[in-house]
């Protein structure tokens, strides 16, 4: 499958997703956010990158390290939204990870629409939330998302029923523990971060006074 039959109706899906992001925000992303955004992907890429290759090496000798490596998707999008504290992103942050990996990734075009739904699964709460807070629990709960919906392609594509019983209790646990405690550490990061000046309290953040509970 090409790049251009996978990235296109990728960054279609993405605009769309972006857009009803914008509507529920009412406030463009600033170039400095863009910037911000890029520069994060740039860098989940390369982890991601570095994640696929050691999953290669480990899964023939532990197969659960596939579970607990997937967990590590969360990161990007995770990473702008605490940082950033903006609608959207999550998703663009996704986005650009994945046109940044496709050039090195075994799945080639397939890996953006890969990260699209993991930046979008953790930006989930906050768009049902309308953006109000931005609260560690929130962050968790994307985790949960993202687990939930990898649980549910491995139940699809007949990868989990085929599975031992034990097995499965351990796949679903890994499966939703992995990306929970990555976003938990994606918010650490960018409490850091926060702290040496990077990034900053968003304007919407700042008027409410409600959302300062997390990052």
């Amino acid at each position: 499958m090409s790049v251009r039959h996978v990235a296109a109706p990728a960054i279609d899906a993405a605009t769309t997703v972006l857009r009803v992001i914008r509507r529920a925000s009412r406030r463009p992303l600033a170039t400095r956010v863009l910037l911000s955004c890029a520069a994060i992907g740039a860098a989940g890429a390369v982890l991601l990158t570095v994640a696929n290759l050691t999953a290669k090496l480990l899964i023939p000798v532990f197969p659960p390290s596939a579970y607990i490596l997937a967990g590590l998707w969360a990161v990007p999008a995770t990473l702008a939204l605490a940082l950033l504290r903006r609608p959207g992103v999550g998703v663009l942050t996704g986005l650009i990870a994945g046109l940044a990996m496709t050039p090195f990734s075994p799945q080639g075009a397939s890996v953006i629409l890969a990260a699209l739904w993991w930046a979008a699964a953790c930006e989930l709460p906050f768009l049902i939330t309308r953006y109000r807070r931005w609260t560690l629990l929130l962050h968790v709960c994307g985790g949960i998302v993202a687990g939930l919906a990898s649980i549910a392609v491995s139940a699809a594509t007949g990868v989990l029923p085929t599975l031992g019983f034990s097995a499965q209790v351990l796949t679903v646990a890994l499966s939703i523990a992995a990306p929970v405690l990555a976003a938990i550490a994606g918010v650490a990061l960018a409490r850091r971060l926060r702290r040496t000046g990077v990034g900053g309290q968003s304007a919407s953040g700042a008027a409410s006074g409600r959302s300062e509970t997390s990052a």
